[in-house]
């Protein structure tokens, strides 16, 4: 995730009401690359301001990412009290991107059956997404650049049957994706 202070955040609102509608990308835009690639991406800068400019539609990271959805991380950091917001913005897959959902599988329990535990959804879901890897990517986990992540459900909504789906991604630390890395190899 990316750390913002209080200003940035404060630019951020700017940035966010000027760049409006351009946030997301249309299929008509002239950016239209389908090679895949890992950028030593960072941040996009104004200027000479150090303002980051959030891209894309902010969504719940929890509940709201689809198969197939590239989308970024932001950790927003008031310096005043400490206070710390994520945000998650999905974001055109030609565009660069933190990470890209290319999985989901419902878990098997039975509506009575109790929450497991967070260790024992975080075992299966990295099972799963582990065994879903090649399949996507077209290489092996263990020869590929990217990294695997998963979005459990959590107990309460596993209490109340509500959600049961473990969302898989792909992502390289400290960098940024550039097209779908379905087939990639990379």
């Amino acid at each position: 995730m990316k750390l913002l202070s209080r200003k940035t955040l404060c630019a951020i609102t700017l940035v966010l009401l000027a760049v409006g509608a351009f946030s997301c990308s249309s299929s008509n835009d002239s950016e239209s690359s389908s090679d895949a690639s890992i950028l030593p991406g960072a941040l996009s800068r104004m200027g000479n301001e150090d303002t980051l400019t959030l891209e894309g539609e902010i969504v719940n990271f929890q509940y709201e990412l689809r198969l197939e959805d590239c989308f970024n991380e932001y950790r927003l950091v008031d310096e005043e009290t400490g206070d710390i917001t994520d945000l998650t913005t999905i974001v055109d897959c030609r565009r660069p991107h933190d990470s890209e959902i290319y999985k989901e599988f419902i878990h098997p329990a039975s509506a009575e059956d109790p929450y497991p535990g967070k260790t024992e959804l975080d075992r299966w879901a990295a099972v799963k997404c582990y065994e879903a890897f090649k399949e996507f990517v077209g290489t092996d986990y263990e020869l590929s650049k990217l990294e695997i992540g998963y979005i459990p459900p959590v107990q309460e909504d596993w209490e109340i049957g509500l959600y049961r789906i473990v969302t898989c991604y792909v992502y390289v630390p400290e960098s940024q994706l550039s097209g779908t890395m379905q087939g990639s190899k990379i």
